[in-house]
């Protein structure tokens, strides 16, 4: 312990040294640096002298970063909220042991990845609450924190059904009524004026952060199971209103749109992805994702790939997952074919990576403590499905992995479908390593072998 506190004590001269140089500029501290050991060696050897100790917490300095495992291979990546980094860029000492949960979540999160995602403030009803009203504050700390780590950022999400300005749908977006008695009265948006608040909003969103996120996901969970989401799917009014612009019997048309804005916004070196749930499994939703991003790109809009977002169970078929990759992965020729230029491009990324624990006979469970018998199982399945995973980066079709929080306490799983606790993730609620994170590292290791 002491030798750790005199590494970072040295540490934090260095730095205040550097910060009295002639030009009076601070610089900028490199937290990857300061927060993990660099007399880690990232071998199984080290790994499994660690892997029994349940008491290391995710953000001590002696536990390996766990990005460092995956480098030259795939992006690891985390989503969080705003709130869980504001301590970055702040008079508080991050590299100083505490028992601050929140300081320590920031800590794991600064020094364990490498892709970074906003988990809800760059959504739209967040960024453009009311007409000519933009709110990029929580997002300009987002791109705050990625620099101060050295982590690529995505932005999520661009258009959703959810967590959407409901005035974006209505005529007048002053009235109050809801938007369902605004379809009874005939006063929803017309086709044009959502399309013509659509464009504007992507133009405002792409000119403020275009310099710093290079990774969108245009359009999020815009199928049901067999094809376009409507109004009976959540009260999704997109294809509602816009529809079937060009006549070709498909609703989508918003989609194509929100692709060509963000295209023409943000400029060609922008990687622009759709993004949906159950991709892993539901045959139906695979061949409706496959062919509707087929028949855009023969149109000549270019979507550069596709998320599977993998909210999976325990119980998860990893050859089932994997056929279903390799359908989508088919559209690298199609790409290649309409997008020449961009050849090789085209891409599936792993976007909001989590497991649900209750499945079987407490799939419906409550208040549940688990074994580390369950946490084992939990990291078999793990291993398993990052195995899978970098079998196709080693193909060059999955160029990152994220997942769908930081640990078992921030959890959406924790309240979907209802209020109980889930044990979803790599760190445990009081923010110690489960064996899922040391079997997510085995699994990169092994494959480097």
């Amino acid at each position: 312990m002491k030798k750790i506190l005199s590494i970072l004590l040295a540490m934090s001269m260095l730095l205040g040294l550097a910060a009295c140089g002639d030009t009076g500029v601070e610089e900028p501290i490199d937290y990857k640096a300061v927060l993990t050991d660099p007399n880690l060696t990232y071998s199984s050897e080290e790994l499994e002298s660690m892997a029994g100790d349940r008491t290391l917490l995710v953000s001590d300095y002696g536990v390996p970063a766990l990005y460092k495992y995956f480098e030259g291979i795939v992006k690891l990546g985390v989503a969080f909220t705003s709130n869980q980094v504001e301590s970055v860029g702040t008079d508080v000492d991050l590299t100083a042991e505490t028992d601050d949960i929140n300081l320590n979540v920031t800590k794991g999160i600064l020094k364990h990845y490498n892709m970074y995602v906003l988990g809800n403030e760059l959504k739209s009803d967040h960024c453009n609450p009311a007409p000519d009203t933009y709110n990029f504050e929580d997002g300009d700390k987002f791109v705050e924190v990625g620099k101060a780590a050295g982590a690529e950022l995505r932005g999520h999400t661009i258009v959703w059904h959810t967590q959407v300005p409901q005035w974006w749908f209505k005529a007048d977006p002053d009235d109050q009524s809801s938007l369902d008695q605004c379809r009874t009265n005939g006063t929803l948006a017309t086709r044009e004026q959502l399309t013509e608040r659509l464009t504007t909003y992507i133009n405002a969103l792409m000119e403020h952060f275009k310099d710093d996120i290079k990774i969108w996901d245009v359009c999020n969970e815009v199928l049901n199971g067999s094809g376009i989401r409507g109004i009976e799917d959540d009260n999704s009014y997109w294809a509602e209103i816009i529809g079937d612009v060009d006549g070709n019997g498909f609703a989508d048309d918003y989609v194509e749109i929100a692709f060509n804005a963000a295209r023409a916004a943000g400029g060609d070196d922008m990687v622009l992805m759709i993004n949906d749930f159950n991709l892993e499994w539901q045959d139906t939703k695979v061949k409706a994702m496959y062919d509707m991003v087929e028949r855009m790109m023969r149109k000549g809009v270019r979507i550069d790939g596709v998320g599977f977002q993998s909210h999976i169970s325990l119980d998860c078929n990893v050859e089932k997952y994997r056929s279903c990759i390799e359908k989508i992965a088919s559209l690298s020729e199609v790409y290649d074919e309409c997008f020449p230029e961009y050849k090789g491009n085209f891409r599936v990324e792993i976007t909001e990576l989590d497991m649900n624990m209750f499945i079987g006979a407490n799939a419906d469970g409550t208040y549940y403590t688990w074994s580390e018998e369950e946490f084992q199982r939990q990291a078999d399945k793990y291993y398993e499905l990052m195995d899978m995973f970098l079998d196709f980066a080693d193909e060059g079709v999955i160029d990152a992995i994220l997942f769908w929080g930081t640990d078992d306490e921030n959890s959406w799983l924790n309240t979907t479908p209802k209020l109980r606790r889930n044990a979803a993730l790599l760190v445990d609620r009081d923010l110690t390593i489960k064996p899922a994170f040391w079997a997510v590292a085995r699994a990169a290791l092994n494959h480097k072998k």
